[in-house]
């Protein structure tokens, strides 16, 4: 389902009209392949060791357009989809949705992550760097359920977070390398989600440049007074992107 969310996305890209010398169009999708570690519900709720939540999955996918116009920001949307479930034993008895639980439990965790984010390209001669201001909307979910009975817990909300991207072109190579981040960190809150990549586009005749990217992603998601639970996870791992730029 992930797969074919990113791959219709790709292809809603490259149906979009563009000329390379007014508008450029970036598209890419993939997996990221993460291990799930920190807090969730309440303090010292291990969400691997007690809630046997120590995976997520992850699909991915993100479209840039750029414009030549020098007031006016260039758009990303991008969009994670956070879902993992687990069996586990509570050592101590927790409070959650008004409800005691202890023992066995089964727990589900999803996060739906939509990013708008507005930036401006500071410098674009062998690379870029880019700088703005992302509006991440957060839509999830927490399940839990035992023997006797069962509570859930959302989270909506948008927050703001400030971005940043540098990459560099190796010359004459195709090659390219760099470094992407979203962050906010207020009253108790921290939201970090940043990365580190590397690339190659693909010389294809043609007016769609197709690509590959492999890197590390890293999402910190402390949570005090945003949403109906609080969670301090953290999720990091490899993934990989097909990308198409034209």
């Amino acid at each position: 389902m992930k797969s074919s969310v990113a791959l219709a996305c790709l292809a809603l890209a490259a149906a979009l009209p563009a000329r390379a010398d007014i508008i450029g169009v970036y598209a890419g999708g993939g997996y990221w392949h993460n291990h799930l570690s920190g807090d969730l519900l309440a303090t010292d709720t291990s969400a691997n060791n007690e809630l046997g939540l120590d995976n997520a999955n992850l699909g991915q996918w993100y479209i840039n357009i750029e414009h030549p116009l020098p007031l006016l920001p260039n758009l990303r949307v991008a969009y994670s989809d956070i879902s993992a479930q687990g069996q586990g034993t509570l050592d101590s008895g927790i409070v959650f949705d008004d409800k005691t639980f202890s023992g066995q439990v089964s727990s589900d965790f999803a996060v739906k992550m939509t990013d708008a984010t507005f930036y401006y390209q500071l410098w674009d001669t062998g690379g870029d760097l880019d700088l703005g201001i992302t509006a991440r909307k957060l839509d999830g979910e927490v399940r839990l359920q035992s023997a006797s009975q069962q509570g859930s817990a959302r989270l909506n909300d948008w927050v703001p977070m400030l971005y940043g991207k540098a990459r560099v072109d190796l010359p004459l190579t195709g090659l390219y390398a760099g470094v992407q981040g979203n962050g906010l960190a207020y009253s108790g809150n921290r939201l970090l989600d940043y990365s580190a990549f590397v690339g190659y586009d693909f010389d294809i005749p043609g007016p769609v440049d197709v690509g590959v990217e492999l890197g590390y992603r890293r999402l910190e998601l402390k949570l005090a007074d945003i949403g109906d639970f609080e969670s301090d996870l953290r999720l990091s791992g490899p993934f990989a992107n097909l990308t198409m730029h034209f």
